[in-house]
């Protein structure tokens, strides 16, 4: 029931694709699930208790896929669509919090970035378990730049991507993550897309926490 009741609110929005995070999804729940969605799915799964990433495209979208890679952990799913005579691709991650796993997460999203992306029309978001500036936490423990947090910098500079939030509402902040008994805000969720995308951007919309 409460997955019926996300996908109907997903619905309601009127968008064409959505990035969904910790679905806790297993192989054998891929027909039921684009059953009650009624179209297609494409799944990174997790476990039923962990992990998880999905891309969702909107049943009345008109595409065809070109590219669809998913890694074995729940952490990346990726394709590159046509819509519309454009190529698109759209990559769905969700970060570990571990360091040494961060490391290796991020090679392998590079690693298929570099070899399946339309890099003009790249859209990569997601659960980063990482801040990137200092207006990306509010309280807590003093926030330490780490090694993670350069390599998505890097990975960001060397594929030309641009993080949509602070190009468009550089002064608004925004926190996915809130704790009040930690008395901690912290933006770990980002969307990033390539600069040549922004062009096409024509209005968006972040509700502050």
């Amino acid at each position: 029931m409460k997955r019926r009741s996300i996908f109907s609110h997903l619905k309601d929005q009127k968008a064409s694709i959505y990035f969904l995070h910790e679905t806790y999804s297993e192989l054998n729940d891929k027909t039921i699930w684009q059953n009650e969605w009624g179209g297609k799915m494409y799944f990174s799964h997790g476990s039923w208790h962990s992990k998880g990433t999905c891309i969702l495209i909107d049943p009345s979208t008109m595409y065809n896929v070109q590219y669809f890679f998913s890694d074995n952990s729940g952490r990346i799913v990726f394709i590159t669509v046509s819509i519309n005579e454009q190529k698109v691709s759209f990559c769905n991650i969700y970060a570990p919090n571990n360091p040494l796993e961060q490391l290796e997460f991020i090679q392998a999203l590079n690693n298929c970035i570099i070899n399946k992306s339309e890099l003009t029309n790249l859209i990569v978001g997601g659960d980063w378990n990482c801040t990137l500036t200092k207006k990306d936490k509010k309280g807590g423990t003093p926030r330490k730049p780490t090694q993670f947090r350069h390599l998505i910098l890097m990975t960001m500079e060397i594929f030309d991507l641009i993080d949509i939030k602070w190009a468009c509402h550089p002064n608004l902040n925004t926190y996915s993550y809130v704790s009040k008994a930690l008395n901690v805000k912290s933006r770990l969720d980002f969307i990033f897309i390539a600069k040549n995308l922004l062009k096409f951007i024509k209005s968006t919309r972040f509700k502050p926490r």
